[in-house]
């Protein structure tokens, strides 16, 4: 049907628009408050928190049914297990954090299988070791007590690093409801079996490394029989996914040697200096100064992969990313710093009893330290998104010359309390040479992509 002749349109006709109806506040905030970004994001951050009260569970069950001195020796143990845990991350979960977004289809199976048989060899190899100190210390009868805990630590490294790893494949994916499931699974059972040992009066420290295994094992292998069809192996392709992990985990696991001597050196110097009261004493300090980890770890296992997604986009995403996460980690970060001002003491000698009193500065000094970690956490993410590792291992490495140096004075000087000095020394300069570095990173324009002949981004 033909339209009308322009000579017969009536012009006092008005096309009537009518206005776009205004999206009531309520109703904008409420669907920014549950896009799917910050669902994920909270999911992630309960997950973390979970976790973190389950080990400080641990910790105040283990710390109240032991002497000072037994519980400085759990301490060490767990410093150990920290560190086969930061190589089992630097070699297999970040790097598949990072680097399995591009990936698809087949390519992704083979490359998730590849890392499980990295982290399979890895696990093993740090299972060994454990056996093998615990027979030197056995064999020189230095302690029967820290040999009993390397034994136990021998079964808790091949399940704990498992159930590490699995939550990276999980979190890489964004799957962060699959992770939950399996981490409240193994909490759970985790914090019950250590009351009713505690209960029994049959909790030691090697009895609570046995249980971290037992109850880390049975959900772990649940989720990879769920998952057994997005895991395959090519013996073609294991050496390349192999050598792909160490060039981008070299720094990682180097920035995990430096981290032992920044960070986890201090127990054992007190040991060395002052004896395992000391190192006791410090333990719980530490374990109650954590209580700020649920938000490090949680915003850094939320923006690893929300980064390494980011990057696809440019620089310019990672760096909006990171900074706008840091003023919202500053504002509980000032409330738990006052509170622990205010209330420390009377918390370490409420939670684990009268054998440390007269601990609450420690307790401040080491809260101050982890608040500067805790804050600073999204530019290590950044970082690592970006593919300049580099930048953490020299940081790291700032910190661990610190520590070996004045914090080690500082330590035989003043015990516990000059630990928890150097240790916050040493975070806040880490801190300000990743901070540096992130902001020169992120100064430059463009997208970026890897290249497989050199370690860093290629900027285009």
């Amino acid at each position: 049907m033909k339209g009308k002749p322009l000579s017969q349109i009536d012009t006092s006709e008005q096309l009537v628009i009518e206005p776009a109806k205004e999206i009531p506040f309520v109703r904008r905030l409420f669907a920014k408050t549950f896009r799917p970004a910050v669902r994920q994001a909270t999911v992630v951050l309960f997950d973390q928190s979970f976790c973190s009260i389950a080990n400080f569970l641990t910790s105040v069950l283990v710390a109240r049914a032991c002497t000072k001195a037994e519980y400085g020796i759990y301490v060490l143990g767990l410093t150990l297990l920290m560190t086969a845990m930061g190589i089992q991350t630097s070699l297999s979960g970040t790097p598949f954090t990072v680097l399995s977004p591009p990936l698809k289809g087949k390519d992704r199976q083979f490359y998730l299988g590849s890392t499980l048989v990295q982290h399979l060899i890895i696990s093993a190899v740090a299972s060994v070791a454990f056996v093998v100190a615990a027979g030197v210390v056995f064999i020189t009868g230095r302690t029967d007590d820290f040999a009993n805990v390397l034994v136990a630590l021998a079964a808790a490294s091949v399940f704990v690093l498992f159930r590490n790893f699995m939550r990276y494949v999980l979190l890489a994916q964004l799957r962060v409801w699959a992770s939950l499931l399996m981490g409240l699974a193994a909490n759970i059972a985790t914090v019950g079996m250590l009351i009713w040992a505690y209960v029994g009066q049959w909790l030691t420290a090697p009895v609570a490394y046995l249980i971290m295994a037992g109850c880390s094992g049975p959900p772990v292998f649940f989720v990879l029989l769920r998952e057994r069809k997005q895991i395959a192996f090519a013996t073609n392709k294991l050496r390349e996914h192999i050598q792909k992990n160490w060039r981008f985990g070299k720094w990682l696991i180097a920035r995990a040697a430096a981290f032992f001597f920044a960070v986890q050196i201090y127990p054992w110097a007190l040991m060395a200096f002052k004896g395992p009261n000391a190192v006791g004493l410090y333990g719980v300090c530490i374990t109650l100064a954590r209580v700020f980890n649920p938000l490090s770890v949680g915003v850094s296992r939320y923006l690893g992969p929300k980064t390494a997604h980011a990057t696809c986009r440019g620089l310019g995403s990672v760096r909006r990313i990171v900074s706008s996460a840091m003023p919202i980690l500053a504002v509980p970060l000032v409330f738990l710093l006052v509170g622990t001002f205010l209330f420390g003491n009377t918390g370490l000698v409420r939670i684990f009893g009268n054998k440390y009193q007269q601990a609450g500065h420690v307790l401040f000094v080491l809260a101050l330290g982890i608040s500067i970690r805790t804050l600073t956490s999204p530019i290590t993410s950044g970082i690592e998104a970006l593919w300049k590792p580099r930048i953490n291992f020299v940081a790291q490495l700032i910190a661990a010359g610190i520590s070996l140096t004045l914090g080690l004075i500082l330590t035989f000087a003043f015990g516990a309390l000059g630990a928890a000095l150097g240790y916050t020394l040493s975070i806040a300069l880490n801190a300000l040479y990743r901070w540096k570095s992130f902001s020169e990173a992120t100064q430059e324009s463009g997208a970026v992509r890897y290249s497989t002949t050199r370690n860093d981004y290629d900027h285009i």
